[in-house]
């Protein structure tokens, strides 16, 4: 079901790959929310960000990654990993929806009923062409801000992945096209650069 139909005249535009709705307060994108689970969308600022439905090529990424640091986490004994649909709250009108976040046990007070009430200690962004600027940008930005450890960015086009990694208060990056990816958050997570 869409969420919001463009039209110009009697013809029916199709809707930009991010939809943005301005002065959207937490209230409302609650209520907004609730009336469509399926469709995701995220508050940064008061500005609500409506996402596309994924191609599958996202969804081929995110089907290998996501079970792979999920039973990863539950064998280790070391994070609770979330997929795409959970909530993160990152202060006020901060609710975004990363593709994949894990909280490490210790810390897993911050996972609620309702949504991660807090910066996870890894984050992971599948980005494509359309949300190549807002993963880079502004949501790096947020997650940044909030001291999310780890943010993984793997762009899946350009077939390469950039991680952000937190030491005290600023970020360093690193940028892979092939070889290992190992984890500083999660200890003994690895994998291929290729295999995604």
């Amino acid at each position: 079901m869409a969420l919001v139909e463009v039209r110009f005249g009697h013809q029916v535009i199709e809707s930009p790959k991010l939809l943005r709705i301005e002065g959207v307060s937490e209230a409302l994108y609650d209520a907004l929310t609730a009336l469509e689970e399926d469709v995701k969308a995220e508050l940064i600022d008061g500005v609500m960000i409506v996402h596309s439905p994924e191609k599958t090529r996202h969804e081929d990424v995110f089907g290998f990654l996501f079970p792979l640091m999920r039973i990863f986490g539950i064998q280790t004994k070391q994070a609770k990993v979330l997929g795409s649909m959970a909530t993160v709250h990152l202060g006020r009108c901060r609710k975004v929806k990363p593709d994949i976040a894990a909280v490490r046990l210790e810390r897993a007070h911050l996972i609620t009923e309702e949504a991660v009430e807090g910066a996870p200690d890894l984050v992971v962004e599948i980005v494509s062409e359309s949300t190549r600027r807002y993963d880079f940008g502004e949501k790096r930005k947020v997650y940044e801000e909030a001291g999310v450890g780890e943010i993984w960015l793997v762009d899946f086009e350009r077939e390469q992945v950039t991680i952000f990694r937190r030491g005290g208060k600023r970020y360093r990056s690193e940028t892979k096209a092939k070889g290992v990816l190992r984890s500083q958050v999660l200890k003994g997570l690895w994998l291929q650069v290729e295999w995604l």
